[in-house]
């Protein structure tokens, strides 16, 4: 009688089974209206920072992304722009000037940047550093390379100057074999 009942049970099951209206799918409803940003994201490195400065200089990077310093130059006139780890707000610091030292066509030679403080600096701090040497920007301009040492709460970093070749708007005399 038990295989009867049993035999009876998986022949329901069999027949009656799951049927589509029991199985409940549920679908996102489609939206025809477009998605709407409130602004681009920033362009970014693998770094996890953007590619240029706030004022579209390149970048260098102090510690291990402790700090940034924007570099802008090709103006007749170079700035320098002390940067936090994200490289996007401006960090005035307790300096009176920057020194770099640049190497160019197996020339070395240093070059003084004195404090130029922006209106949202801190009183006695600054976070920009200007030089108007037409000779340090026509050097910056041709690809010279070098280091800036800066004091920032105490901590010497170094950041190193290499120029970046992979940007556009700049003419920096013949490089062959690199691309602009």
């Amino acid at each position: 009688m038990k295989t009867h009942l049993l035999t009876l049970a998986l022949a329901c099951t069999t027949f009656v089974g799951c049927s589509e209206k029991d199985v409940q799918v549920s679908e996102a409803p489609e939206s025809s209206e477009p998605i709407v940003m409130d602004e681009l994201p920033p362009m970014m490195d693998m770094g996890g920072h953007p590619e240029h400065g706030p004022h579209g200089g390149e970048l260098v990077e102090l510690g291990k992304e402790a700090f940034h310093i924007e570099m802008m130059h090709g103006t007749g006139a170079v700035a320098l722009y002390v940067l936090d780890g994200s490289a996007t707000k401006a960090v005035a610091i307790e300096a009176e000037k920057l020194t770099v030292s640049l190497k160019h066509d197996g020339e070395v030679k240093s070059f003084e940047l004195p404090a130029d403080p922006q209106a949202e600096d801190e009183s006695g701090k600054s976070s920009r550093f200007t030089s108007t040497s037409a000779e340090m920007d026509q050097w910056m301009e041709a690809g010279a390379e070098g280091a800036v040492i800066l004091q920032i709460n105490g901590k010497s970093f170094t950041g190193k100057i290499s120029h970046d070749h992979d940007h556009e708007g700049h003419d920096h005399g013949s490089h062959e074999g690199h691309a602009h």
